[in-house]
C-alpha cells in the first residue's frame, strides 16, 4: 500500500523516496522490553528522505492503516 509522507522541508511526497529507519521506542518496562514495539497501533518512526533533502524525519502513523498523523524534523538531525 503507497502513502505520501509530508517533508518540512520539500512537502508531500510518496514513500518510495524515502528510507524507513526503525520505530522510536519511547520507553522499556522492567524486564527491558520494549513497550508498543511492532504492534499494530499509532506509532512514532524514522524516516530518511534519500531522494530529497537527506534528513531524517520523524512521523506519526498508523501502522494498520498507514494513515500519517504528523510529521517533523527528527530531534537529533545532525543537519
Amino acid at each position: 500500500m503507497s502513502f505520501q509522507l509530508t517533508c518540512p522541508n520539500c512537502g508531500p511526497r510518496e514513500v518510495y523516496e524515502f528510507r524507513y529507519g526503525g520505530e522510536i521506542i519511547a520507553s522499556t518496562t522492567e524486564g527491558g522490553t520494549a513497550e508498543g514495539a511492532n504492534l499494530p497501533q499509532l506509532q512514532r518512526e524514522r524516516w530518511f528522505h534519500r531522494f530529497g533533502c537527506r534528513r531524517w524525519l520523524q512521523v506519526e502513523r498508523d501502522v494498520r492503516s498507514n494513515t500519517v498523523f504528523r510529521t517533523g524534523w527528527l530531534e537529533d538531525d545532525a543537519t
